[in-house]
């Protein structure tokens, strides 16, 4: 019964490729050609510290507060549809695919460090409300069952604000501050940080001081996606015209 009903989906109900939409393979979240296309971040070439390609490291001019970071993607065209498909079209089974690639850079970039939980960037009440689920503890929770690491819920977003996306440099940096804290103690622990996407490192950065504050050890980032170019008001700007 089972079968048939499988048999049946699959007619009705096709999986499609979340960048292109073709039909694809049963589980599957791009077809083959997406798949060639993604960029993936290359561990050789980038710093592991701010996770950024080692030409465009910001490391010589930011002091971050976490340990490292580190993502499976760049932030392009065909992983950028498909992450906003989960984020933003409730695709929730992109996040499966994300998940298992994170955790796999987690076991390659960070082997030799034992992590004594996941944690993830919380969302404010009233934006989780409207959207239904927060991306980054859904991917957190995925990537803690793969690597069999508890999931601590230990962050709170305490203010609403505008959103890091609509903003640039500097700004994020401020929008962040003040706006996350701790649940409770976090001493002596790892944490593996989990977010969606990494730009500036703002949200992340912020994340990591309160986690600090209550007495973390160490804690190293996550990400599904990490932007190399630094986005500017002159590049939106230009993208706008």
């Amino acid at each position: 019964m089972k079968e048939i009903i499988r048999v049946i989906k699959a007619v009705f109900f096709p999986n499609t490729c979340a960048s292109c939409g073709e039909v694809t393979e049963q589980g599957e979240p791009l077809c083959d050609f997406c798949s060639e296309m993604l960029v993936h971040c290359d561990p050789i070439k980038r710093c592991i510290r701010c996770g950024k390609d080692k030409k465009n490291c910001e490391c010589k001019y930011r002091i971050f507060r976490f340990d490292g970071c580190i993502a499976p993607f760049i932030n392009k065209q065909p992983a950028k549809t498909a992450l906003y498909s989960f984020k933003f079209r409730r695709r929730l089974s992109n996040a499966d695919y994300f998940a298992e690639q994170m955790a796999l850079c987690v076991k390659n970039e960070y082997r030799d460090i034992k992590f004594d939980g996941v944690t993830f960037v919380p969302m404010h009440r009233l934006r989780l409300l409207k959207r239904g689920f927060n991306q980054s503890q859904v991917l957190a929770e995925k990537i803690s069952e793969i690597l069999s690491i508890p999931l601590i819920d230990t962050l709170i977003c305490l203010k609403a604000g505008p959103r890091q996306h609509d903003l640039f440099g500097k700004e994020r940096f401020k929008n962040v501050k003040g706006r996350y804290a701790a649940k409770g103690s976090a001493s002596g622990k790892t944490f593996l940080l989990v977010d969606d996407i990494r730009t500036t490192g703002a949200t992340l950065d912020e994340c990591a001081g309160q986690l600090f504050s209550a007495g973390a050890e160490a804690v190293y980032c996550v990400t599904a996606l990490i932007t190399e170019k630094k986005k500017t008001k002159e590049n939106n700007a230009g993208k706008k015209r």
